[in-house]
């Protein structure tokens, strides 16, 4: 089992669309989300690159958006989800992202 902690806001809307009755309850909504977050990200094309140009590169995609997942990273630049955990804890102990 796994314990995940959610922002307010995201716990609001999961709240929303229960109540809307699109989920029966809170962990059906977490687990269809993630069973489509895992398959989406299967079907990534994962680039090839340094760990130097990766942090540069994810610096500059978390200046233009003000909340972002290590999902949405990997989509969206193409990184490896290992390497972008690691570099996430690195700026996070850096104080560089929360």
């Amino acid at each position: 089992m796994l314990g995940v902690r959610l922002s307010e806001r995201e716990e609001d809307e999961i709240k929303k669309f229960v109540d809307m009755g699109l989920y029966l309850s809170a962990s059906e909504f977490i687990r269809d989300s993630v069973r489509k977050n895992i398959t989406s990200l299967k079907t990534v094309k994962i680039r090839n690159v340094s760990k130097i140009t990766a942090k540069k590169e994810i610096l500059e995609y978390m200046k233009s958006h003000k909340e972002a997942y290590a999902s949405d990273i990997v989509e969206e630049l193409g990184l490896d989800i290992e390497l972008v955990f690691s570099i996430l804890k690195e700026l996070n102990k850096e104080g560089a992202v929360e």
